[in-house]
């Protein structure tokens, strides 16, 4: 479920992104892959709490 999730966020993500800014930021970061899972995790957790409340 955990992977399934994740994909799905990225899904969403391609599609609400304008000029692929996100996915650029993602493969310049992919040295530091754990660093940008964290803050990714971090800003969708934020994102989907207020998209819930």
């Amino acid at each position: 479920m955990g992977a399934f999730w994740g994909t799905r966020v990225m899904e969403i993500v391609k599609k609400h992104d304008s000029g692929g800014l996100i996915w650029k930021r993602i493969k310049l970061t992919s040295t530091r892959k754990g660093n940008a899972k964290t803050r990714l995790r971090r800003v969708w957790q934020v994102t989907l709490s207020f998209s819930i409340f």
